[in-house]
């Protein structure tokens, strides 16, 4: 472990409660049913079938009018 850290730890991890609940999620499986989870298998699907490439998701932005600009300033507000 570093001597100094970035970010203090939670309470949680600091007592150890986050080890025991990763521990008992592995053993009863819970990890492995949330693995197959409908939202998990439509994001596979679309990186597969290459929606989440750089040229659809700028191209998909586009039809929803928020075009990036530069240095992210200067776009269009919602009011």
């Amino acid at each position: 472990m570093k001597l100094f850290r970035y970010r203090k730890p939670s309470l949680k991890k600091a007592l150890g409660i986050t080890k025991i609940k990763r521990k008992v999620n592995k053993i009863t499986g819970k990890s492995m049913i949330k693995r197959y989870s409908k939202s998990r298998i439509k994001s596979k699907i679309k990186n597969k079938v290459g929606f989440s490439k750089e040229s659809v998701i700028f191209v998909r932005n586009a039809a929803k009018n928020k075009i990036p600009t530069f240095l992210g300033i200067f776009g269009k507000k919602n009011n």
